[in-house]
């Protein structure tokens, strides 16, 4: 049972980690728009994530549409590819750790944060990631819903 709750955690870190931020939606792959986006940002952002789920899971575009479409969850999909739940925990994981670095990156170019404090974050982050514990580049404790980790729905 602990590992589902870490598999879900990794996930939905790494769902909050690419989402730019605002509404996801329950049980799916959702994606970070708020209730004022355009169509053209919700197709945008859903091809996004679509080709993201692809490449993590080695699945084309076209496997990712197909299992949402028909309801499956990641971890379906990701089995019927040949992927364990250890190693989708562990493909989330490293996702999870490049968009960080990358997040925290654009904070330290952009003067929002020193150099030293990003560091002591991502150190943060990985402990946390490592216990199952995933919490947002905010402040508060994580947040649930936050994308992967169930069906494929939006």
């Amino acid at each position: 049972m602990k590992r589902k709750r870490v598999l879900a955690a990794v996930i939905a870190g790494v769902a909050l980690a690419a989402a730019s931020g605002g509404a996801v939606f329950a049980q799916g792959w959702g994606f970070g728009l708020g209730n004022n986006a355009t169509p053209e940002e919700i197709a945008q952002q859903q091809t996004e994530r679509f080709q993201e789920q692809a490449s993590l899971l080695g699945a084309t575009v076209n496997e990712v549409k197909d299992a949402w479409a028909k309801g499956q969850t990641v971890e379906e999909l990701a089995n019927a590819k040949g992927i364990t739940d250890e190693q989708l925990q562990e493909k989330m994981q490293a996702a999870r750790k490049t968009e960080m670095q990358a997040r925290l990156k654009t904070l330290v170019e952009k003067g929002v944060v020193t150099q030293t404090q990003a560091d002591q974050r991502l150190k943060v982050m990985e402990e946390h990631m490592a216990s199952g514990e995933v919490r947002g580049m905010g402040m508060g404790k994580g947040m649930r819903g936050m994308g992967m980790h169930r069906s494929l729905d939006i």
